[in-house]
């Protein structure tokens, strides 16, 4: 994201001195010079050069991604652009700013920057400061998910920057921006629509400031053919979309670039559409190893078109194992995302602290003068009219200060019925949810057999009130039969799904069917009317007690730890994305004297404060090292190992154990 807006701001800081991305360039030596030319222009008192030398170093700050700087620096120096009453420049420069925290990926602060921004360009009548911090603030919400409120200030933004002529190098950016927001939206309609007016905005544009044939020119004109051929491959206007794109290849320079990446993407999904499917994949893969797969949202998007490109392909299990990633990719996003939020919020409270205590510092050396003036003003009117005018004062004060009083118990009295409402709601909602918790941990198992041929012992502990882990067990005839399961997604979705899950294997595993039978009919009956997408990864086992014959089927699951490694197993897709599926059974002749250890993701993917996952190689290490006692002994000792590793932070999914041992 962050080379993309590179791309486009250059052109927006359109001053003569601003500076090329080039490799070789060194900073230092640059910096020196530009704050050389600063001290030189106040030195002989010329404001215009200060301006302009403020401006190359702000712009220098942000396209070496020198984020403090941006943030200290170019903040302190919009101050001195301020009293030269600079704005155009002023507002470019608070840009920067606001957009650097896009980039850091705090984006609500930036929402908060971009409208202090709107508010002051508003005041001044200034319609580039209010365009410019409406593109950024859309920008900002498009990250957040926000697609309605994004299209809603990207058109504001349009509607203040059409107001200027020529017209504004922001301009493209904006078209660009809200292009990709209604692609996220699937709003195609609407997308096309957006591409007739970007045309002739864009043919002005060029006159404008002469981009034929300019590197610039040819970014611009990537971006609109490539909107073009979104909308018309979300209209499934297939000939329309191959000559988009053919015109956008022709100003692309490179495919290893933001552009080519976007290129590579929408060619397969036309070849994907066009039935071409081996295209498709040819074309997906290259767009895998570009190098902002650092992205993970971008990943998670890239990875889904190819699911999509091998289901149709008939390649199902490749299609599992790729649905598997982008299970384990979106768990990962929702935890860091969660954390982003919550430090970015926090920053936001501290910030609003300090604001808070400003302005009452400033109500309060504004009262203070006021009660001067009053006080002088008494003053001269006792001296001139003596009583009369002093019980007049006095009355006055006295109705005015019954007002108050008034108005603040009436204002009481509101705060205090919602806060009354607020509370009532919240207990309600807390205690609706130990319910649920209740239900959920009376679903499975929580006494264990003490009988002496068999020690098993399970935990399970939901990261929210209620979760999606779930795991049980029974003996029936001499057999024991056991699963252990992970269902995307948390929280009261997920436990539907896992109450749902549990029910059907007990009902399964009770007619004594085999391992790899009960994962095919739990697929059957959890994949029809799957509108919600949901699923989830199972080991299901059954264990002769006498024998110590285990019979397997793992369905997308972390392979379980039996003898110090990890059992190697089919790489069967998870229960609940497709019908139809036949699930493959596998075995081990004899477990008895060796305990098994299943788990979910929660474990080996616990994460400290600063982000440390706790690991397949720690759980490895931790078991070989553990002298068997008992199975509680080790789901317990499990248990301690990932405290101590996450030391207080706060889970980011359901953990899920289960050990079990057959004696010799």
């Amino acid at each position: 994201m962050k080379r993309i807006l590179l791309l486009l701001l250059a052109s927006l800081l359109a001053w003569p001195m601003a500076l090329p991305l080039r490799a070789d360039d060194d900073v230092t030596s640059e910096l020196k010079s530009i704050e050389k030319l600063i001290l030189e222009s106040r030195q002989k008192k010329d404001t215009e050069a200060e301006v302009n030398a403020l401006a190359e170093r702000a712009s220098l700050f942000y396209n070496y991604d020198l984020n403090d700087s941006v943030l200290t620096v170019v903040r302190r120096d919009m101050e001195r652009v301020k009293e030269l009453a600079q704005w155009d420049v002023y507002y470019e420069m608070w840009g920067l700013v606001a957009s650097t925290y896009v980039f850091i990926g705090q984006n609500n602060i930036a929402i908060h920057e971009t409208k202090s921004m709107y508010e002051d360009a508003h005041k001044r009548g200034n319609a580039l400061g209010k365009g410019q911090a409406n593109c950024i603030m859309g920008t900002a919400y498009s990250n957040l998910r926000n697609f309605d409120q994004s299209v809603d200030v990207f058109e504001k933004s349009l509607a203040e920057l059409s107001k200027i002529r020529p017209i504004p190098s922001v301009v493209p950016d904006v078209y660009a921006y809200y292009s990709d927001a209604l692609g996220e939206m699937k709003n195609y309609a609407k997308l096309a629509q957006l591409t007739q007016r970007w045309e002739p905005v864009l043919k002005q544009y060029f006159a404008d400031h002469q981009l034929d044939g300019t590197p610039t020119g040819d970014i611009c004109l990537s971006y609109y053919y490539l909107a073009c051929a979104q909308a018309a491959l979300g209209q499934n206007q297939l000939k329309a979309a191959a000559q988009h794109l053919s015109e956008a290849r022709q100003h692309i320079a490179a495919m290893d670039n933001v552009l080519g990446g976007k290129w590579l993407y929408c060619s397969a999904q036309l070849h994907l559409l066009q039935g071409h499917y081996e295209a498709a994949l040819q074309e997906n893969t290259q767009r895998l190893q570009l190098s902002d797969m650092t992205d993970r949202s971008m990943e998670v998007i890239v990875k889904q078109q190819r699911a999509d490109i091998l289901e149709k392909m008939g390649r199902r299990l490749e299609a599992g194992q790729v649905y598997r990633d982008i299970y384990f990719l979106n768990d990962s996003l929702n935890a860091q995302e969660s954390k982003g939020q919550l430090n970015e919020m926090n920053t936001i409270f501290q910030v609003s602290e300090k604001e808070l205590e400003n302005e009452r510092l400033q109500r309060e050396n504004e009262h203070a003068q006021q009660e001067n003036e009053r006080a002088r003003f008494r003053f001269i009117m006792i001296v001139i009219t003596l009583i009369f005018i002093s019980l007049a004062v006095f009355v006055v004060f006295r109705l005015r200060a019954a007002r108050k009083l008034k108005q603040a118990h009436e204002k009481l009295l509101v705060a205090y019925d919602q806060l009354e409402e607020t509370t009532t709601a919240k207990e309600r909602i807390e205690s609706e949810l130990r319910i649920a918790r209740d239900i959920q941990m009376g679903m499975v198992p929580s006494t264990f057999p003490e009988d002496e041929g068999l020690d098993i012992f399970a935990s399970m502990t939901p990261a929210k009130a209620v979760g999606g882990d779930l795991y049980d067990f029974f003996i029936l005839d001499g057999t024991l039969y056991f699963c252990l399961g992970d269902v995307s997604g948390k929280g009261v979705p997920a436990s539907l799904f896992m109450a749902q899950s549990i029910r059907l294997f007990r009902a399964l595993a009770k007619q004594q069917m085999m391992p790899a039978d009960i994962a095919t009919r739990l697929n059957a009956e959890l994949s029809e009317n799957n509108e919600s997408g949901m699923f989830v990864t199972m080991f299901i086992g059954e264990v002769n007690l006498q024998t110590g014959h285990l019979e397997f089927c793992n369905a997308g699951h972390n392979p379980p730890v039996f003898r110090g490694e990890f059992i190697e197993m089919e790489p069967n897709a998870p229960i609940g994305l497709w019908p139809e599926l036949e699930y493959i059974g596998e075995n081990i002749d004899n477990i008895k004297g060796e305990p098994l250890f299943i788990y979910t993701d929660g474990l080996n993917e616990a994460e400290n404060a600063a982000q440390e996952q706790f690991g397949d190689d720690h759980l490895l290490e931790v078991i070989r090292n553990n002298t068997y006692e008992s199975a509680r002994q080790t789901v317990e000792l499990l248990q301690h190992e990932v405290a101590v590793h996450v030391a207080g932070a706060e889970p980011s999914d359901d953990l899920t154990m289960l050990c079990l041992k057959i004696k010799e």
